[in-house]
This record gives structure tokens, sequence and C-alpha cells, in this order.
């Protein structure tokens, strides 16, 4: 998320937007009329449209609540249904156009590689070995497709799909976010390349070479590729891999809370307020979280110093009580100490207290599954 003012903006979604006038520029250069670059770019951008209309349509059926509907992010159903939007487009697209469309998305694939790593903080190049060389692999996929992009064929596009979508398998992979639906996926686009179009000696041979250049790699990338820092040799801060600030609050039963007594556990540390409509939107996934992952705390950290009155914090997180660990920061010291500029903000933290993820704006089961798995 990028904070301005008391708006929050996610990063991906900024940079996909400005990616698409980026490229708007790069088809005007390659000489491409404006209703062509319009085909091409529209594609893109009405999937953008349909994956937020359809965000608040799962929002508005979960919610009941218009207004907290428009924050909703829709999880894994609306990425789909936008996903099948664009490639109705595509296939109603002009087959001169299809190696444009190609290009745009590895384009488009690219930056968000490079300005939104897989895990980690914006540009952390050193800490993220793995989106460099993702970004290395895309790039040479881009190279061979600029070659081809005036005269696509069926071959090329689908070679060149299954070349995206072997870098996607290698990504998830190491990540520890693969999943078998993936693997079919990549064998599936391998076998149809077989079928339409058969390697050349060069193709299988730069093929066999990517295969080694993939298998070093991941034998040369750590274990664990998010952190590795320890409590011994992590700094205190607010960064990914700084041990952030404890604190002791009480909960709405006035008991006293400890952060540090949750040491060894992994723990989410999420501030809120009752009147932050995005901060209402994200508390039922998180839930839904909580309660089926009994390995992970959530610590639901309300700003109560920003509430016009505490007792509406108090009966609308009541029925996540039995879900968070709820606890008031009245006179807004820790919020200070946590630097809480925008809500929802929040933080992850492993077994050793390390900050491993952090989020400004809401979250939902997607991104807290993705961080803690």
């Amino acid at each position: 998320m990028v904070a301005i003012g008391p708006l929050n903006i996610r990063f991906d979604l900024l940079f996909f937007l400005v990616s698409l006038g980026i490229l708007y520029g790069i088809f005007r250069f390659l000489g491409l009329t404006s209703k062509q670059r319009e085909a091409v770019i529209g594609t893109w951008f009405y999937g953008f449209l349909v994956w937020k209309g359809s965000a608040i349509v799962i929002g508005l059926l979960t919610t009941r609540d218009l207004s907290l509907a428009l924050y909703a992010t829709g999880g894994v159903w609306s990425q789909w249904i936008a996903a099948a939007v664009v490639l109705l487009f595509v296939y109603r697209l002009d087959r001169d156009l299809l190696g444009y469309w190609m290009l745009s998305g590895l384009l488009i694939w690219l930056g968000m590689t490079l300005a939104v790593p897989v895990y980690g903080t914006i540009l952390n190049f050193s800490d993220q070995p793995i989106h460099l060389w993702s970004a290395v692999l895309i790039l040479l996929l881009l190279g061979t497709t600029w070659r081809w992009m005036h005269a696509p064929t069926r071959g090329r596009i689908l070679w060149t799909a299954f070349g995206a979508s072997g870098i996607w398998l290698f990504q998830s992979y190491t990540v520890g976010q693969v999943q078998w639906w993936m693997i079919g996926i990549v064998f599936i686009l391998f076998g149809l390349s077989l079928y339409v179009a058969r390697p050349s000696k060069k193709a299988i041979q730069v093929s066999i070479g990517v295969l080694v250049l993939l298998a070093v790699v991941n034998a040369a990338l750590p274990e664990r590729t998010t952190q590795t820092v320890t409590t011994e040799t992590a700094s205190t801060g607010l960064n990914i891999g700084q041990i952030p600030p404890s604190f002791e609050l009480q909960r709405t039963d006035g008991s006293t809370f400890d952060l540090a007594s949750l040491h060894g556990q992994y723990v989410v540390v999420n501030f809120w307020a009752s009147w932050c409509p995005p901060c209402r939107a994200e508390m039922p996934d998180m839930a839904a979280f909580a309660k089926e992952r009994d390995d992970v705390t959530i610590v639901a950290v309300n700003t109560t110093t920003s509430e016009r009155d505490p007792d509406n914090a108090i009966s609308f997180v009541e029925p996540y009580e039995d879900a968070f660990t709820v606890v008031y920061d009245r006179d807004g010291q820790v919020g200070d100490a946590y630097r809480i500029q925008a809500m929802p903000t929040t933080y992850v933290l492993d077994e050793s207290g390390v900050i491993i993820a952090k989020q400004f704006g809401a979250i939902d089961k997607n991104w807290l599954n993705a961080q803690l798995n």
C-alpha cells in the first residue's frame, strides 16, 4: 500500500495502471494505430474493471453493506473472473495483435515482479534473489517474444505461454506455494506446444539450458527465502527482518495482554478502528482465517484515541472476540511506536518475533495464507 494522507492505494494496482500508460506509448512508438493500441490495452483495463466490480459484488453478498463492499478484494474468485474476461477479449482480438498482447502481458509482469516482489518490501533487492532471477527469465522470454510479435502463430504463442507458466511455477515452488493444479497447467501447455508446433533442435537446446539454469538457481537459493533473521541478529524496528516494539495493553475484560507472551508463535498484529470501512471489511476474513489456523494468533489493536466513542469499538468487535485477541491502545502510545499513519495496518511476526510481512490497507485470507504458509 502507498499511504497518501488518509488514503491507502495498493502499490501493485497503481503500478499496473501506470504500466498501461507506458504500454500505450510503446505501442505508439511501434507504429500501432490508435484503434489497435486501445484494442490491446483495453483487454487489461476491462479485466481490471471486472476484477473490482466482481469484488464489490462478492463483498456485498458477504457483508450486505455497500460501503464495506467497496473495499473488498474478492479473493481468488474475483481473480479468476477477471482472468476469464481478459481471455474472452483476447479470443476476440485480431490475430495480428496477439503478439503485441503477449508482449504487453510480459512487460506488465516484469514491472510487477521488480516493483512488488513475491515477498518482502518494495525494491529490497539484497534479501530477495528470487524476484530478480524471475525478472531475468521474464526478460529472456520478452526478448524472444519481441522477435516474433509482428508475425504471431499458434506455435509461437503457445511456446511463450508455456515459458511464462514455467517461470510462474518456478516462482511458486521457490517460495513454497506450488500446488498440483499449477503443475498440471504447465504440462498441458507443454503438450499443446509440442502438438501444434514441434520445436527445432535449437529450441530444444535452449529449453534444456533454461532448465539447467533453473535447477542451479534453485540449488543456490537459501532453504527459506523469506526472512532467516533470528532474534539474536535482528535489530529493533518496523522493517521486514526487524523486531517491532513489544507492548502491554488491556483486553475488553480489563485483563492485561503482553505481546512478548506470544514468543514462539506466529503472530498477526492488526491496527484497526470501528469507523474505518477497510477495517470493517477485512474483519470477517481475518476471523475466518483465525478459526482455521490454531498456530497463528491475531492481535487486533484498537486505536482507541481515534474513536469518537470507545463503546462503538467494543460493540463492533464483540462478534470477533472468540477469534482474535482484542486489545485497546487507549493512550495512543503503541500506535505512535508503530508509526500508524493509515488504517488498517498489519504486521506479521514469525516465531522469533521478527517481522516477515506488513501491509498498509485491508487484508484477506489469501494474503494471510500467502505470508504464513
